[in-house]
């Protein structure tokens, strides 16, 4: 134990006064001479043992109402072993959670001026020669600088909400680096955060024994959240004039239900879709909303609700293309194919155009969306390398071998895909059995499910393929003997769909079935070029184009700004980084004199699900992981309170004082009592 004012200790030698009061009775006795004593020695005898054990407890009470008094002005504490505000230097990494959630309302106003003015107090709890780190959200490449006290409370006074969100183990990661660079010894780290669970990973910080850390909890006087957390499409395909059916999912975090809630849907700044909703407390909801696509070219949308006080997530924006055309290429060995030109050259969308292979330029394939090769005896090198070169960047293929393949070249082809091959044919007849109805190609094909006797292709010779493990394979057509009939393969960033049948008659009636039209129209409609519906703001997002001859810059831009984004080139296409500099959610144009394409960005929905870690929590996972931190409890206290007894010790004259004032009433006590 320590004394912050040991000099009041010299007080202590006022005990001698009552000692020597007690042992020096100056009251003078009378002798009175009785004739019968031996009765009253008695009655002496007794009283004088009372007297002085009155006597000795009186002084004692008296000895320590004095030692306490004196105790108590020179403030005894305990010494904390993490004591370091007395330091001659110190180094202090301060933490600002300056996320969504801190807009939440704490006792004195938001959580995030709660933190600002606890991290004030911080500041000013140490010497004006210490220096100090401020961390932030943002990440931003000053931070890590080292400041005096008045640059950093200017610069926690402009700190405001950021999009940004960050774990507890990158904030802490970030700031051993940076505190570590700095030669003075006594280090410490104070982190001012709600402790969102989403987003509090204490468990994966790997600590240092030398900075001394302090958790300090901003606690939400109210826990309610209406939020948008994502949306999507029942079809993955948009061409003109189609009904679309856009799900969004809404979550409800309180302890209420929610009942007729309005949102509204957008389509290029028009309302297109008013509706309501209700939600049960601390659950979720899919709200269906149909429109339909009037216009061609980039859809920018967005869908809204009102709710507070969090405000960032009720909003939610997403955007689409609806293709003025996709572009099919045939190659076969005839001069023309009917089967193919009369499903693709009746409708306007689909710009189809059929090659020989023996005249095919190869630059044809790059620029297409869809290449369906149909009745090709033999494959060639050249062949080969394009179409792989095509897959890889995302294109799509479509393959019907012919009756007569070389099977040397079509599994020198098809092993280059990296999908089975063709082993043998077939000849005994078959029918298809089973269709895929969980595939996009045939998830709107029927209304409902259809029944166990509809008329399916018949077979008459098909072909085997290899059963090795290849790339991800889904089969959409199944015969009735179990072997596929039509077979998906993902290569590269493209899709394969490969046929075990060829077109001609003398195989299969596939051609002139109803099932024919629906399934190349779907994959057709499939493989034009789609881009994410949106993007989360933080995450490392990239778009890969083909890449032209003539690069032009790329800008990303809306209304308000107009950022050019890092961009890497390759041989065959240009990598950009879109999330390059995007800190606003809403919708933008990703552009160059060629290429125009829609973005969407949205805030992460991490800090939405306001659930947060308690006391008893951090502290189990900070003895589990024994973590070199503690936990500062500032509810009842101000932050300079609590860290005095973090770091200078646990105070006691208060407890000298009250156990002075109980034996001063333990002596007046004796004297009124104690006869």
């Amino acid at each position: 134990m320590k004394f912050a004012y040991p000099e009041f200790l010299y007080a202590l030698f006022a005990i001698a006064i009552p000692i020597v009061i007690h042992l020096f009775n100056f009251r003078k006795f009378k002798k009175i001479y009785f004739s019968n004593v031996e009765f009253l020695k008695e009655v002496q005898q007794e009283t004088q043992a009372k007297s002085k054990l009155k006597h000795l407890l009186i002084l004692l009470s008296r000895i320590l109402v004095l030692l306490f008094l004196v105790f108590a002005f020179a403030q005894p504490f305990i010494p904390s072993a993490d004591a370091n505000i007395e330091s001659q230097n110190n180094v202090t990494g301060i933490y600002i959670d300056n996320s969504f959630s801190m807009e939440s309302t704490g006792e004195t106003g938001s959580l995030l001026d709660e933190a600002k003015a606890k991290a004030v107090e911080i500041v000013n709890s140490y010497r004006a020669t210490d220096k100090f780190i401020l961390i932030t959200n943002n990440f931003n490449a000053g931070d890590q600088r080292l400041m005096n006290a008045e640059e950093i409370i200017d610069k926690i006074e402009a700190l405001s909400i950021s999009s940004n969100s960050k774990n507890s183990s990158t904030v802490y990661s970030r700031n051993r680096d940076a505190i570590n660079s700095s030669e003075i010894e006594n280090k410490s780290f104070y982190m001012l955060s709600d402790f969102q669970k989403s987003t509090t990973d204490l468990k994966n910080i790997e600590p240092d024994t030398l900075i001394n850390t302090y958790l300090i909890p901003l606690k939400a006087t109210e826990v309610y959240n209406l939020y948008i957390d994502s949306c999507w499409f029942s079809s993955p395909t948009h061409i003109l004039f189609q009904n679309e059916e856009l799900n969004i999912r809404i979550k409800n975090n309180s302890n209420n239900d929610i009942e007729n809630v309005p949102v509204q849907l957008y389509i290029n700044d028009q309302n297109v879709a008013p509706a309501s909703f209700s939600v049960k407390a601390n659950d979720e909801t899919t709200l269906i909303l149909n429109y339909r696509n009037k216009s061609s070219g980039i859809q920018q949308g967005r869908v809204e609700l009102r709710d507070s006080p969090v405000i960032t997530d009720d909003i939610f924006y997403f955007s689409y293309t609806i293709s003025d055309n996709i572009t099919i290429l045939g190659i076969g060995n005839e001069e023309n194919n009917t089967t193919l030109s009369s499903i693709f050259s009746t409708d306007s969308v689909f710009n189809y155009s059929y090659y020989n292979v023996n005249q095919l330029n190869y630059s044809f394939i790059k620029n297409s969306n869809l290449v369906v090769m149909n009745n090709l005896d033999v494959i060639n090198s050249g062949l080969s390398n394009s179409i792989k070169s095509f897959l890889d960047n995302g294109g799509n293929l479509l393959v019907f071998p012919s009756n007569k393949i070389d099977y040397n070249s079509y599994r020198e082809f098809l092993s280059l895909l990296n999908v089975n091959y063709y082993t043998s044919q077939d000849t005994a007849k078959n029918k298809v059995k089973e269709i895929n109805l969980n595939h996009p190609i045939y998830a709107n094909v029927f209304e409902g499910k259809p029944a166990s006797d509809i008329n399916l292709p018949l077979v008459s010779s098909h072909y085997l393929i290899s059963t090795s493990t290849t790339a991800f394979k889904n089969n959409m057509l199944t015969l009735k003997d179990g072997n596929p009939f039509l077979i998906e393969y993902k290569v590269g960033k493209g899709t394969v769909y490969l046929s075990m049948v060829s077109l001609a008659k003398e195989s299969s009636n596939f051609s002139n079935h109803a099932l024919f039209v629906p399934t190349l129209y779907n994959i057709a409609l499939l493989s034009q070029k789609n881009y994410p519906l949106f993007h989360i703001i933080g995450d490392n997002s990239t778009i890969d184009l083909n890449r032209s001859e003539n690069d032009k810059v790329y800008h990303i831009k809306n209304k308000e700004i107009d950022i050019i984004p890092r961009v890497r080139n390759t041989n065959s296409n240009t990598t950009i980084f879109i999330n390059s500099g995007i800190e606003k959610a809403g919708n933008y144009i990703l552009e160059n004199e060629v290429t125009k394409i829609g973005l969407a960005y949205n805030y992460n929905r991490l800090e939405s699900e306001l659930t947060y870690l308690t006391s008893t929590e951090i502290e189990e996972i900070i003895q589990t992981n024994a973590l070199n931190a503690q936990i500062v409890e500032t509810s009842n206290s101000s932050i300079k309170s609590a860290l005095s007894n973090l770091n200078i010790g646990k105070k006691y004259w208060k407890y000298c004082i009250i156990l002075a004032l109980l034996f001063l009433a333990v002596e007046i006590a004796l004297i009124k009592l104690f006869k």
